[in-house]
């Protein structure tokens, strides 16, 4: 844990991937409980989220924007903010052994989640997901390298 490309990182006890809802949640208040969560830099974690997770959230980011009542131009300045403390990995760094085991898990919840459990294979991290419905599938198939916001409060806690 805690190696990324290669780098090794002095003091990282763990990585934690940011499922694409906790990155929009975070990005859509800059005073909210997720937003500090991750700007918090006396947490000994490194944040990281797939490409993939960017480019999800450009592709809706009107609509979401609308459904939250939110100017577009301060949900970009906040997600910035976050991107500067959030690794982007480049979705083609996994294996096709890990994209296929992951794809066996997410076929029956959501395909578009398969990255998110890839990179958790590849890097042996936990996902922090908003998504109650892929965190409980998972779990019931004894994938247990998922936790929600409650959980991640607790971890935070013992570090």
């Amino acid at each position: 844990m805690g190696e990324i490309k290669g780098k090794t990182r002095i003091g990282i006890i763990m990585t934690l991937i940011i499922d694409s809802n906790i990155l929009i949640s975070a990005a859509l208040n800059a005073k909210s409980e997720l937003f500090n969560l991750i700007t918090s830099s006396h947490f000994k974690i490194d944040f990281v989220t797939p490409e993939f997770s960017l480019s999800e959230i450009r592709l809706h980011k009107k609509r979401i924007c609308q459904n939250a009542k939110i100017d577009i131009k301060l949900f970009d300045t906040n997600l910035i903010k976050l991107l500067s403390y959030i690794i982007l990995l480049p979705d083609e760094e996994v294996s096709d052994k890990e994209i296929e085991i992951s794809e066996s898990l997410t076929k029956n919840i959501d395909l578009k989640d398969t990255i998110f459990v890839t990179f958790s294979l590849a890097l042996d991290a936990l996902i922090w997901t908003g998504d109650l419905k892929l965190y409980k599938a998972l779990r019931r198939m004894s994938f247990n390298n998922i936790i929600t916001t409650k959980e991640l409060k607790q971890i935070i806690k013992g570090i």
